[in-house]
């Protein structure tokens, strides 16, 4: 197999080994994910599109697409997810199992889309292209991508801005005009499924300039293969203006965002190339010296490839490392927040430069014992990857049990408890962030719960942080004048667990004594800080529950 690679029967039969190593190595691991119950945000995102009728779609291109479940209008004009969201509901809206189909399905094809880039605009040999598939979708910092249901809004865009860039690529180097066009409307719908692919013209410019060497020329001449993008982003940007009053989220730029910025970069590039964002930065530049070191001597060693005489490896080692993943992070500036999803289009960079990396070595030499070594020196890549890939998918699969037991043990309080009672919910911020109301109402409990019962959590729990404070208080006050205002049930949970800890007013008098003092509590720090305090000091284990 090894020696016969450049003969068409042996590439074709690595093209299908290629495809079927990274489709396995995309889906095996994130079999365990396919049942994880909703977590976070999916109670709200869920809910919200999978009541939305059919004819609802045209609508999401002229709003936002979480209308304002969050307690404000999110600027998001996403219709693409939104219909994701509504066809994998098909399959029953309270079951997570197709949302979690989807997002895996999604990753591999992905992983697809890097071996047919490494092929097609890296010139990269079959072995090389396929390892740097297969880096792609077993890099740790995809996990949230895959294993959390509303995490597919950053795997989705990436899958059309692949596609697309793939399409144009194919387009420059002869294929055809209907390979432009088809570029041109899978990056239309890149840019209505998420805001970060408006960099799509800078990815094409730079593309042009370091991979293909095309010289600058006549202005009109060199901008002209652009101007439908550059028309497209225009056009999609006013919108986003006329719909939210900023084109960009250039509001939230400040010289306090860019120092943040500076030091989320730097936690993103680490979780990428180390695996984790605990990895030291001497760690990662370390790296990142060999990597170079390695490709400039083995380049020194083997010359320009005769597969592709016109594309230097410096330049692609320049558009795939700094350059991709300076375009790729650049919309982390305005993110407002850290996720790891943020760098799941920009983390093609780092798969590609591996595969560089692979393809010079495999060039040194020809013999079989060198090639084998090769391929034994990629294995312990993946395999470096692999393992806290494995710790990572273990937590998401835990904090998916325990948000499962917490939404059984609420609504077995609730319909077990007399009418008119407050319970105070303390699940774990990791698995229930921003998900209240969302999981106490259909379709994840058959009826919605506050019917029965009043509500309360601490402000992390809570959809809409800023409303948290009056909502918390009405509720409070209404259970104080309610049926039964000495009727009271805490309710914690383990967070690795799911031990889930209680306390009632049947079995502690002065329950409703401390909650009826919450009212009185006008400070939202001291509301909130005193509840979780309550939750912490007052219940104790009554249940344990292995989500292991």
């Amino acid at each position: 197999m090894i020696t016969s690679v450049g003969h068409p029967r042996g590439a074709a039969n690595w093209t299908r080994l290629a495809a079927l190593l990274v489709c396995a190595a995309a889906i095996l691991p994130y079999l365990s994910t396919i049942d994880d119950y909703f977590v976070r945000d999916d109670f709200g995102v869920v809910q919200l599109l999978a009541q939305k009728p059919a004819t609802y779609f045209p609508r999401w291109f002229a709003s936002s697409w979480m209308d304002d479940i969050w307690g404000f209008v999110p600027d998001e004009v996403r219709p693409f997810p939104a219909l994701s969201y509504q066809l994998t509901s098909l399959g029953g809206s309270g079951s997570p199992v197709l949302h979690h189909v989807l997002n895996v399905v999604i990753h591999a094809i992905n992983g697809l889309l890097v071996i047919a880039i490494a092929r097609s605009v890296a010139a990269l040999g079959p072995a090389a292209s396929t390892f740097a598939g297969l880096v792609f979708v077993v890099l740790p910092v995809h996990t949230e991508s895959v294993a959390w249901i509303t995490g597919r809004v950053d795997s989705m865009p990436a899958f059309f801005y692949l596609a697309s860039f793939l399409a144009y690529a194919r387009y420059r180097t002869g294929e055809g005009r209907p390979y432009y066009l088809w570029s041109l409307a899978l990056f239309f719908v890149a840019l209505f499924t998420k805001q970060n692919t408006i960099t799509m013209v800078a990815t094409l410019a730079a593309y042009d300039l370091l991979v293909r060497r095309q010289p600058i020329r006549p202005l009109l001449a060199f901008v002209g293969p652009y101007l439908p993008f550059i028309l497209m982003t225009g056009g999609y940007l006013w919108l986003r203006y006329l719909l939210f009053g900023q084109a960009a989220r250039e509001g939230a730029l400040s010289a306090q965002a860019v120092h943040d910025f500076r030091i989320i970069a730097d936690r993103h590039l680490r979780h990428v190339i180390l695996g984790g964002v605990h990895g030291s930065s001497a760690g990662l530049w370390a790296t990142l010296i060999v990597v170079v070191g390695i490709c400039v001597a083995a380049s020194r060693l083997t010359g320009n490839r005769a597969q592709a005489p016109s594309r230097s490896r410096l330049g692609l080692l320049l558009y795939f490392g700094p350059v991709w993943w300076a375009i790729g992070i650049a919309p982390v500036a305005v993110a407002g927040y850290e996720s790891p999803r943020h760098v799941y289009l920009a983390a093609v960079g780092w798969a590609m430069v591996l595969g560089i990396l692979f393809d010079l070595l495999w060039a040194v030499r020809e013999s079989v014992r060198w090639r084998r070594s090769v391929l034994a020196a990629a294995g312990a890549v993946l395999i470096l990857y692999a393992f806290p890939l494995a710790r990572a998918i273990r937590d998401w699969h835990e904090m998916a049990a325990v948000s499962q037991q917490a939404v059984r043990d609420v609504r077995r309080a609730a319909l077990t408890a007399p009418r008119g009672t407050l319970l105070v919910v303390g699940a774990p911020v990791s698995s229930w962030a921003w998900a209240l109301p969302f999981a106490v109402r259909p379709p994840f409990v058959r009826t919605d719960l506050r019917e029965r019962v009043f509500i309360v959590s601490p402000r992390a729990l809570s959809c809409c942080g800023a409303q948290w404070p009056d909502e918390t208080r009405d509720t409070l006050r209404r259970w104080s004048n309610g049926a039964a205002p000495e009727s009271v049930v805490f309710l914690r949970w383990d967070e690795n667990s799911g031990a889930l800890s209680r306390a009632t007013s049947a079995e502690n008098p002065q329950l409703p004594v401390l909650v009826h003092a919450l009212t009185t509590v006008t400070n939202v720090e001291d509301l909130d800080v005193n509840l979780w305090r309550m939750l912490q000091e007052l219940t104790v284990v009554v249940e344990e529950t292995a989500v292991r």
